[in-house]
């Protein structure tokens, strides 16, 4: 039987659930993009690859597109990917299809889940009771994509006519994003405990002894330092100031870790 991995970039959880629950199903192996992008190695002949992201102003997070740009799906068997949102704009099929062609392999499948929106700086987290139930809603979408991996369905979710028109701001947003660390804050409530630092998957913190911290503008913009924070010290703006931190329930520090291999 030809094996499955299954690939992913997390900031708050969100993507780590449902590669999870993909990865159960499929008996997959599971490897963080950040891990990957360090330790490359070769794609197994005959593999089913996924990768399973969030949208980033309807298209691929950078860090997904350095990766496929780094990797040869050429002996790939059949690959697809899964895209977790706070919206329901769908998913970037066309993006991901030159992507991954030009790595060796026709797109075969393209999916996208809802789960609860982690953008603070835009708006605050949903309600828990809303949480629970995109959970739900999520944890049943991706049975249904792990059966459809295993028989190794032809299947493309593409843009509603709002993320089209978010795409319009992909590039000068992704663009941004290394920079836009300068924007963050650390408030007097930091105890100096580098959770931040474990938990950046692009390495772009430093703690120095005397307790500053250093954004290095290589910055992916999933606000995991600000999300993980313990003291919610850290902040991009006042907004996030005033909005309630999320996380996925069955995420901790070791699991942001582990995407970078650490």
């Amino acid at each position: 039987m030809n094996p499955t991995i299954i690939y992913y970039f997390t900031g708050t959880g969100n993507s780590l659930a449902v590669a999870r629950k993909i990865a159960e199903d499929t008996n997959a192996e599971l490897i963080g993009i950040p891990a990957a992008l360090k330790n490359p190695r070769p794609i197994p002949k005959g593999a089913s690859v996924g990768i399973v992201y969030p949208l980033y102003a309807g298209g691929l997070p950078g860090i997904v597109v350095r990766f496929l740009k780094s990797i040869i799906l050429a002996d790939a068997g059949y690959v697809f990917f899964v895209a977790t949102e706070g919206g329901r704009m769908g998913a970037p099929t066309s993006q991901i299809s030159r992507l991954a062609k030009a790595a060796g392999h026709e797109l075969n499948a393209s999916w996208w889940i809802q789960m609860p929106d982690n953008y603070i700086p835009l708006s605050a987290p949903p309600a828990v009771p809303e949480q629970k139930k995109m959970f739900e809603d999520a944890k049943n979408k991706a049975a249904a994509i792990a059966q459809a991996v295993n028989n190794r369905q032809e299947h493309k979710e593409g843009m509603c006519l709002s993320g089209k028109l978010m795409g319009l701001a992909y590039g000068p947003f992704i663009k941004s994003l290394p920079a836009s660390d300068k924007k963050f804050t650390v408030s007097a409530n930091c105890t100096k405990c580098g959770i931040c630092v474990s938990v950046c998957p692009a390495d772009n913190i430093l703690l120095h002894e005397h307790g500053k911290h250093e954004w290095l503008h290589q910055c992916e913009g999933c606000l995991a330092c600000l999300h993980y924070c313990p003291e919610e010290a850290i902040n991009i703006g006042k907004k996030t100031e005033l909005r309630p931190r999320y996380r996925h329930p069955k995420s901790a520090v070791s699991d942001m870790k582990q995407q970078k291999g650490d």
